[in-house]
């Protein structure tokens, strides 16, 4: 969406007087060679929320010290759903999309790959999966479009899951600092895991790396 230039032609829709006219020429001026201004621009004069509360939702997209979070606002019960992931489909992934199926990936509806502005609360209220961090022990998993819970989450706890149960490459591989004693250290997808890390994600995996998995499995059990 893009937010154009004023629109000072009144003239269609007014009938100017004397003066009128004169004040529409005058400001016409002052507005000559205004630009189109995009959503992204807007969104960067925005001051970050320090809390964006998701509509019919038990979370919310919280500012850190380190960076916006998803957070529980109350308890969440294992398996319940904590929020559906909406957006539109592309076949190349981006440093916030999830993968959803071979060349298949799913992207917030405004975002522009020409800016990392995510400042906006319409978009923290819109697309709170863009703000799921990575853990190497998650407390939720992405199945679908839905983001279930994998155990009981307390109310102020942070939701996160484990980008590589989604992601077969990363757009941009980084360095986990989750500080569990599994942590992979440098998060870069699926493919870069050892056979025994993707086999310890089951049932926990993606479809389309599930079957990735299946047709590297051996002829014969390596266990």
């Amino acid at each position: 969406m893009v937010v154009h230039s004023i629109d000072l032609n009144l003239s269609r829709r007014i009938p100017l007087g004397p003066a009128a006219r004169f004040l529409y020429s005058f400001g016409s001026h002052l507005f000559d060679g205004l630009r189109p201004l995009s959503m992204t621009a807007l969104a960067s004069t925005e001051a970050i929320p320090t809390e964006v509360f998701v509509p019919s939702h038990p979370c919310a997209v919280r500012q850190t010290p380190h960076g916006a979070g998803v957070f529980a606002i109350r308890a969440i019960s294992r398996g319940a759903r904590i929020l559906r992931i909406d957006g539109r489909l592309q076949t190349h992934p981006t440093r916030y999309s999830i993968q959803l199926d071979v060349d298949v990936h799913i992207e917030c509806f405004d975002h522009d790959e020409n800016s990392n502005s995510t400042a906006s609360t319409q978009m923290r209220s819109r697309h709170p999966w863009r703000f799921l961090n990575h853990s190497c022990e998650p407390n939720a998993r992405v199945f679908g479009r839905s983001l279930l819970a994998r155990r009981a989450i307390s109310a102020g706890e942070q939701i996160s899951f484990d980008y590589t149960t989604t992601e077969a490459e990363m757009a941009e591989p980084f360095h986990c600092g989750c500080g569990n004693s599994n942590c992979l250290g440098l998060v870069r997808g699926f493919a870069h895991l050892s056979p025994a890390q993707q086999r310890l994600r089951g049932t926990r995996l993606a479809p389309h790396l599930r079957r990735l998995l299946v047709s590297d499995a051996p002829s014969t059990a390596d266990e």
